[in-house]
């Protein structure tokens, strides 16, 4: 049980290094687009108006 724990605690961890990716955003931007496989290098999130996810290119940043 004690090794459930630290899988659990570790995976936690690891989560909160690296904040707001992967998370749902209501809409993809205008400069983002939707796919299924992002491309090398862009970030990527879950959005409601994509089916797979959305895809923002590298060097593009949201205001």
């Amino acid at each position: 049980m004690r090794f459930l724990y630290l899988v659990f605690a570790v995976f936690f961890l690891i989560s909160l290094a690296v904040p707001g990716y992967g998370q749902i955003k209501k809409y993809c931007p205008k400069h983002a687009y939707c796919s299924r496989k992002c491309s090398k290098g862009d970030s990527w999130s879950l959005s409601s108006d994509c089916k797979y996810y959305c895809c923002v290119p590298y060097g593009w940043k949201e205001k």
